[in-house]
Parts: structure tokens; C-alpha cells; sequence
């Protein structure tokens, strides 16, 4: 008896959990719709994606021609880099003739020599010790002419601040700016003291 009960609520689950899945899908299989509108296409690359892929083909361009120097000649090479054409403009229609611009000069740019590696882990062992060095420096103990040096200083600096530091005479149009910026920027009235 027990076994026919298990049985009923299963199967009464199953088809429960079948109707939640169809309202669900919306009945997709069995409604028939009318034709659907054309996907859009995709708009074409803007003006800074044209711009970025002529980059990127000026970059291969001069990686390019780098290796086949590197390869042919030791030394110092030049490299000419020309600027690509600009794209054409649509054709507008003006009263006036148009002028033609000049072309562009070429640029030269002087590579530095192929033939001299920068040693890299050289660099970082000096690095290394630097570093090492200040903080041995850093960790000396102060002996007492460290300290005497040090209060001297102190004493040096508080003599000259008292010197430049005279009476400052404000005006009433200050005092009121300042007494509006204090108000402004201060703590809320029911909050002071």
C-alpha cells in the first residue's frame, strides 16, 4: 500500500514539474508565429577601429622591417617610416577650388645599436645592493655626535622660523571671509560647543 502512495506523489511531481517547464518555454514548440523581422547587421568599424587597424598594420610593417635589419646589418640602422594615406573623404562640392595638400615627409628615426644587450639581471643585482647598503646605513646605531648633530638642526630651524615668522595685520575684509569660510566649512551650529 505504501509503495502505490510513493508512486502517485512522483509521478504527480513529475507532471507538475513537466506543466512549469512548458508555461516556462512559453509553449515555443507548439505556437506558430508570423515571420520575424530581419536581424540588423552589424554596423561597420568606426573611424577609431579604422584607425587602430592601420596601426596595428604599421606596427607589423616596422617589426618587420626591424628583424631584417637586425639580421642583415650590425650597428646603427636607420628606418624610414612613412605615414599611411589618409582615407578618402567623400567628394563635396565647394565654390571655391580645393587645394591639394603637400605630401608628408618621410621621418627618420635612428635606432639605437642592435649589437649592445641590456643585462638586465646586472642591473637588478645593483639595484639589490643599493638598497642593501641604505638600510645597513639606515640601521646604524646614532652615536651621541648623531644626536647633538640632529638637536643642532632642530635649534637652526626654530631660530630662523621665529625670525620670518612677523605679526600679519588683516584687513576687516578678511576677517569677514575668513569668519564666512569658518562658518562654511566649521561644524553644524547645534553641533559646537
Amino acid at each position: 500500500m505504501r509503495a502505490d502512495i510513493g508512486f502517485g506523489w512522483i509521478a504527480f511531481a513529475a507532471f507538475l514539474f513537466w506543466v512549469l517547464q512548458v508555461l516556462r518555454t512559453g509553449g515555443q514548440g507548439t505556437v506558430r508565429r508570423g515571420p520575424q523581422a530581419p536581424m540588423p547587421r552589424p554596423p561597420g568599424p568606426d573611424a577609431s577601429q579604422r584607425e587602430g587597424e592601420r596601426l596595428e598594420e604599421l606596427l607589423r610593417g616596422l617589426q618587420g622591417r626591424l628583424e631584417q635589419a637586425g639580421a642583415g646589418t650590425r650597428g646603427k640602422t636607420t628606418i624610414v617610416i612613412k605615414r599611411p594615406a589618409p582615407a578618402p573623404e567623400p567628394v563635396r562640392r565647394r565654390s571655391t577650388p580645393a587645394r591639394s595638400r603637400p605630401p608628408e615627409p618621410a621621418e627618420t628615426v635612428e635606432a639605437a645599436s642592435l649589437e649592445a644587450p641590456v643585462d638586465r639581471e646586472a642591473e637588478a643585482e645593483a639595484l639589490e645592493r643599493r638598497r642593501l647598503e641604505a638600510v645597513a646605513v639606515r640601521n646604524e646605531e646614532l652615536t651621541d655626535a648623531d644626536h647633538a648633530a640632529f638637536e643642532a638642526r632642530i635649534r637652526e630651524e626654530d631660530a630662523a622660523g621665529r625670525t620670518r615668522t612677523t605679526a600679519r595685520r588683516l584687513t576687516p575684509g578678511q576677517l569677514r571671509e575668513a569668519f564666512v569660510w569658518n562658518e562654511i566649512l566649521g561644524a553644524p551650529a547645534g553641533l559646537r560647543e
